[in-house]
């Protein structure tokens, strides 16, 4: 019976997993201008409208208590440089720079909400479940222009690891990979 149940809960897992949805999709326009380009992107994050677990930030922040509200900002500055160095080596086809004048094409990562998931859920269950999740939009922009070349859906993508910090570095290296994978396919 436990062998049944096992390779039962195995062959649903994998069905799920061949009928989920992408958790980066492009809604408009195209990433074909970018492959084989070479060109240098600046990244912008934009967390205007972010929240976190569906919380204003600075009410999350309060609730978690002091040191998370000191330690926040070099959190995101650690997850965004790690979403640049690996952009960086997952690329053939774009290279990220630290100065937006530099920069031949501008990435604004509007961040809608970001979920530091469950550790233990993570451990026990494993498949994915309980890992961090970011969702928000992402806009690609020639530099110089208005209308961006493309806009991404950022539904979901995931982060694990045991720490909020190392959840949210994980989550932003795989949205990295998950664009990487974009231009390469364009």
């Amino acid at each position: 019976m436990k062998k049944t149940l096992l390779t039962l809960f195995i062959i649903l897992a994998g069905v799920v997993t061949a009928t989920a949805k992408s958790d980066v999709e492009l809604q408009k326009g195209s990433l074909k201008e970018l492959k084989g380009s070479n060109a240098k992107v600046f990244v912008r994050w934009d967390y205007k409208n972010s929240t976190i677990e569906e919380k204003p930030v600075a009410a999350y922040l309060k609730e978690r208590g002091a040191e998370w509200e000191r330690d926040y900002p070099a959190e995101l500055a650690r997850a965004e440089k790690s979403f640049r160095e690996r952009l960086n080596k997952k690329s053939k086809d774009v290279s990220t720079v630290t100065e937006e004048s530099d920069a031949d094409y501008i990435i604004v990562m509007k961040v809608k909400d970001f979920n530091y998931g469950q550790t233990a859920l993570a451990v026990v269950v494993g498949f994915g479940s309980g890992d961090a999740r970011l969702y928000g939009t992402m806009e690609i922009y020639k530099k110089g222009q208005k209308e961006p070349i493309a806009v991404l859906d950022v539904d979901g993508v995931h982060g694990n690891g045991y720490g909020s910090e190392l959840r949210r570095e994980t989550t932003y290296c795989d949205l990295a990979d998950n664009l990487a994978k974009m231009i390469k396919k364009a």
